[in-house]
């Protein structure tokens, strides 16, 4: 491509220099019949005309006065067929041109001056380089080449270079879009992937919840048919014999009827409350709280519990610790962990509550010096459906709800529970809530 634009430029300044050479020759030139005839000999396009113009003055043709054998080349017009004649009259449709030839050729008959320039004549199908000058005024001179094969190769090659860019372009947007294609394609089939995998794991969490919840329902009954096992008996035996106990004997039997009642009724409480939090049903409503008062107040609660086995008590949480949380829920946990702490201490042990702030929040527990956790029960304290339950110290009984109705609690308000022990070393019960819990509207 660039080969032939620089043959093109050259061919086109080798005829203007000719022109020029020509020009300047005929504007100084002392034997014009000398150089009329080396015009005539050249191989460059002559004519010579006079402008034509109508009553006010606007050319509106122009004659042939003279042309060299060059011009019948470049034209296709035979000399004898144009000389004493008009434009219009040799080519008619020469009208129809977008170029003006007669003013604009007029205009320099008319001012004089010299000007060179490229034009394509429609009637003549050709592309044309011409430099016209005026030697005397109504008259004007041409010289011109016919470059129409050099600029039709130039523009067959800059449209062929167009489209090849064209081209070029296309494949490039082709290409950015399938990229584009491709992006969206792999997004999809991940999302997809995503789906079929979230899918599949939310389809094994549901079959293991309704596995935990079929054990749990089975422990549940479990639990309930013993305490009522024990009151049908109790019940029987006093509507048998009833007058062959003693005063002490019927008051033990109470005793243990009432043991019995507060065990069925702590479990079906435990069990219902787990039930609303289920569905839903208990609102979280977080306000500020000190939480030693909390504290203290679970302590009184359980305090005939702690006196009955002679336990020593120590609430070490700060005086004035106060924190964002929900007060109902807090008190639950604080209650089931402290209540747990004294039925697996023997008498005389010790049971502590304390806190500490660790980054941003604070880590509660509940320790004791009682008969710890074997280890193969911790993995499941918190799971709905295990059996974890144990009797106490001294034979107290347990739901076996209250750790993960803990759990559920300490949830809400985005923390975590956790378990240290050691089976015979005590167990220390640890959960944390976050400093940055806001208070409710």
């Amino acid at each position: 491509m660039l080969q032939k634009i620089i043959f093109f430029v050259l061919e086109i300044l080798k005829i203007n220099f000719l022109i020029l050479f020509l020009y300047f020759a005929l504007m100084e030139a002392e034997n014009l019949e000398i150089y009329k005839d080396i015009i005539h000999r050249s191989p460059i396009g002559f004519a010579h005309h006079k402008i034509i113009l109508d009553d006010e003055g606007k050319p509106i043709d122009f004659l042939f006065i003279d042309a060299n054998p060059a011009f019948e080349k470049f034209t296709g017009l035979k000399i004898e067929n144009l000389l004493n004649r008009t434009l219009l009259e040799v080519i008619p449709e020469i009208k129809n041109d977008k170029f003006d030839w007669i003013s604009f050729y007029g205009s320099i008959a008319l001012n004089g001056g010299h000007r060179t320039f490229l034009q394509f004549s429609e009637a003549l199908k050709r592309w044309y380089k011409v430099t016209v000058f005026s030697p005397q005024k109504y008259y004007f001179t041409t010289f011109f080449f016919d470059v129409t094969e050099e600029y039709s190769q130039l523009l067959s090659l800059k449209n062929r270079e167009e489209k090849i860019e064209k081209i070029a372009e296309d494949t490039q947007k082709l290409a950015e879009d399938l990229a584009i294609a491709k992006s969206v394609l792999e997004e999809a089939l991940y999302e997809k992937n995503l789906l079929l995998y979230e899918l599949t794991e939310t389809k094994e969490k549901l079959e293991e919840s309704n596995r935990e919840k079929d054990m749990f329902f089975s422990i549940i009954a479990h639990d309930l048919k013993s305490p009522f096992s024990g009151l049908l008996g109790i019940a029987e035996m006093l509507s048998v014999d009833i007058d062959s106990f003693s005063k002490e004997e019927l008051v033990d039997i109470a005793k243990m009827l009432k043991e019995s009642v507060e065990n069925v009724y702590k479990l079906i409480e435990n069990l219902l409350e787990w039930s609303r939090i289920q569905r839903g049903m208990i609102s979280f409503e977080p306000n500020r709280y000190n939480i030693r008062s909390l504290v203290e107040q679970i302590y009184s609660f359980q305090k005939v519990n702690i006196d009955k086995k002679e336990i020593y008590f120590q609430n070490l949480i700060p005086e004035n610790l106060e924190l964002v949380c929900d007060y109902n829920m807090l008190s639950t946990v604080f209650r089931n962990l402290i209540s747990n702490a004294i039925k697996f201490t023997p008498r005389n042990g010790k049971v502590w509550v304390g806190s500490q702030i660790v980054d941003n929040e604070v880590v509660f527990f509940v320790e004791d010096s009682g008969i710890g956790i074997p280890r193969e029960l911790i993995p499941n304290l918190f799971k709905v459906g295990a059996k974890t339950s144990r009797p106490g110290t001294e034979g107290e009984s347990s739901t076996g709800l209250g750790l993960i109705l803990c759990k559920e609690y300490i949830e809400r308000h985005r923390g975590k529970l956790w378990v240290e022990s050691d089976e015979g070393k005590g167990a220390k019960f640890l959960f944390s809530i976050p400093l940055d819990l806001q208070i409710q509207e």
